[in-house]
């Protein structure tokens, strides 16, 4: 099956608002309006709630209560209000069967997200907001799987519980994984080429030419999540840091090592905010 054969099984693809295209071809615009984007943010009522709630939320209150955008661009930054919208606005895009764990996705996720963002602060080749929102739009080909076509979820979620891998799987049934789904739908969204390559490289970045940096800290991130969520000690972890990956970047694992379960907990606190 083609990857047009497998997008024309799909009856109506997921449309992303005006607002969410319009931030994420800002990241790529040096002269982007912060006034005029902050107007906009404003006009949507759901997204400027939330934007609110993690503005006066105990991990960004200082001093009085925000009561506008254009106060909590103030208080959080353009860069994070921005990445913060962009997940609000990912999260409401997807309509997932009754049977798919919504809240785990979201929460494993926005923890993923969160140590991208504190690779890129160490790496400083990439911007830390932009690789939250790269590692944030990472899976989202898993989320096109589970929402549009649920009869080839569900069989994928049998193979996995007989002991395949999802990635195994998922290309057994479809003939693509959801890295490759996640690209060709970033691509079909217009988003910008950095998004679609992170998207589409994370499974084996090191493999490609040229190599996304987004990519390589997807991977890495992913990595930290998967094993902090396992019980695998922070100095085990650092010790066992996939070496090429860590090299390419610059990144030097032993300084995120006191700081995976505060990176976690901001992942499960930005999740249920978001989600509730």
């Amino acid at each position: 099956m083609s990857m047009d054969e497998l997008f024309s099984k799909i009856k109506q693809l997921p449309v992303i608002p005006k607002l969410l295209h319009e931030l994420m071809q800002s990241f790529s615009d040096e002269n982007a309006r912060i006034d005029l984007i902050a107007q906009k943010i404003a006009m949507d009522q759901v997204i400027s709630a939330k934007v609110l709630k993690m503005a006066n939320s105990a991990a960004y209150r200082r001093g009085a209560e925000v009561t506008s955008i254009e106060q909590a661009v103030i208080r959080l930054g353009f860069n994070r209000l921005r990445s913060l919208v962009v997940a609000s606005s990912i999260m409401t895009s997807f309509k997932t069967p009754a049977n798919f764990d919504r809240n785990k996705f979201w929460v494993d996720t926005f923890q993923t997200a969160t140590i991208a963002r504190a690779l890129a602060a160490e790496c400083h080749q990439i911007e830390p907001e932009t690789a939250f929102t790269c590692a944030l739009l990472h899976n989202i080909g898993e989320l096109l799987i589970q929402s549009a076509l649920p009869a080839e979820a569900e069989l994928i979620n049998l193979a996995i519980n007989k002991g395949s891998s999802r990635i195994d799987a998922q290309r057994e049934m479809l003939g693509f994984d959801y890295s490759q789904v996640g690209a060709e739908l970033a691509q079909r969204w217009n988003l910008s080429e950095s998004f679609v390559q992170a998207i589409a490289q994370q499974l084996d970045p090191l493999e490609h030419d040229p190599v996304s940096p987004e990519a390589v800290l997807i991977r890495l991130a992913m990595f930290v999540s998967f094993a902090w969520n396992a019980g695998v000690p922070a100095h085990v972890i650092v010790a066992r840091f996939p070496t090429p990956l860590a090299r390419h970047l610059g990144i030097e694992p032993q300084n995120l090592a006191d700081r995976l379960e505060e990176l976690h907990q901001q992942g499960n606190a930005l999740a249920n905010m978001l989600t509730n």
